[in-house]
């Protein structure tokens, strides 16, 4: 709610308009949330109470003394004036100075907008925790974000739009001692204490097969994995951070197999570009295997069809001399044909020639 009555407000600035009218201002959220339900659920009247409370501190806007107030609870000014561009610093420059050793306040000083209590609230709970940072254990991001916001989800801006103040205060997760953990991927291991191999799926019922396969001791296109896990389609691509958890990476060979189409090349590309401390490889006599079906299918689906994710993957193919694979590729991805990795089934892998 507090940004819509932002947008209120520079238009009405744009305007040069001196004052607004609160009954103008709610036609203008209800019109702009899409009518009283969803404007109930981005907050309602006390979103709309709260939004100009955090305004007034923060220098936008003054109650007009000489009107009365709506009626409601809590009760609002019928009327407001739009104050001007230029703001006076709130906060005190011994105060200020104080906290410098620490912290860098100079976008504060630049934006003296950004002065507000609420802000300094906050600035002094990081303080206080730099201070004390040597001997203060690491946290996810949740936590840390409760213990010096108040909100678990503090970060997330559909949970909270205005939440910048530590980048304004150029700090780090680091900085702060919190982690930003993915969601968790499934995984299968094969009973060992060490993960050294293991193979990344995209889709959830190749998983399965390829677990189920595993567990029988079968080898899977030159492979006997320690470990399998379900990608998840791009997902992966930040749960696989979890990977530090169980396994050493300095000791860990990755395979990815995904469907043959532009999402899964971009999966794969994202996944190296993301842990390049991770020795991660395309599974490529799987994907030769998945071409030899000979079939594949017109892509319906919108996908990001961005040559380089494809030139990524047939560099790698190129390297180890899968020159008529390549061919086949290029040849289904300019003819818009994919060749989803299901073909890939139980029965297929148990057959003597694939195991």
């Amino acid at each position: 709610m507090y940004n819509l009555i932002k947008v209120f407000l520079n238009d009405y600035k744009q305007k040069n308009r001196k004052s607004f009218y609160l009954n103008d201002l709610e036609k203008f959220l209800l019109e702009k949330s899409g009518g009283f339900s969803a404007y109930h659920k981005k907050g309602g009247y006390h979103g709309l109470y709260e939004g100009l409370e955090r305004l007034l501190q923060e220098g936008y806007i003054k109650p007009m003394k000489t009107v009365g107030y709506n009626g409601k609870y809590p009760p609002l000014k019928l009327r407001w004036y739009v104050t001007e561009d230029v703001i006076t610093p709130r906060w005190k420059s011994e105060d200020i100075l104080r906290l410098s050793d620490l912290l860098d306040l100079s976008t504060y000083i630049k934006y003296p907008r950004l002065q507000t209590d609420r802000e300094w609230q906050f600035i002094l709970r990081i303080y206080e925790f730099l201070q004390n940072r040597d001997w203060r254990e690491w946290a996810s991001c949740e936590e840390r974000c409760l213990e010096l916001f108040d909100n678990e989800k503090f970060l997330d801006p559909k949970e909270e739009p205005d939440n910048g103040v530590i980048k304004r205060l150029k700090l780090s997760y680091e900085d702060l001692k919190m982690k930003k953990y993915g969601q968790m991927f499934v995984y299968w291991n094969r009973g060992v204490r060490q993960i050294k191999t293991a193979i990344i799926l995209e889709n959830h019922s190749t998983f399965f097969t390829f677990k189920r396969a595993a567990a029988k001791g079968y080898d899977l296109f030159g492979i006997i994995p320690d470990a399998i896990i379900y990608g998840q389609g791009k997902d992966i691509i930040s749960s696989f951070a979890f990977i530090r958890e169980i396994a050493d990476i300095g000791d860990l060979k990755v395979f990815y197999f995904g469907d043959i189409d532009p999402e899964g090349y971009m999966i794969y590309k994202s996944l190296k570009e993301t842990y390049p401390s991770v020795n991660i490889s395309l599974q490529l006599d799987a994907y030769k295997n998945l071409l030899d079906f000979g079939k594949s299918y017109p892509i319906k689906k919108a996908q990001n069809m961005n040559i380089e994710n494809l030139n990524f993957v047939i560099s790698e193919f190129t390297e180890n001399n899968y020159h008529e694979t390549v061919k086949h590729l290029k040849r289904l991805w300019y003819a818009n044909r994919r060749i989803p990795q299901e073909f890939i089934t139980y029965e297929y892998l148990r057959q003597p020639t694939n195991t």
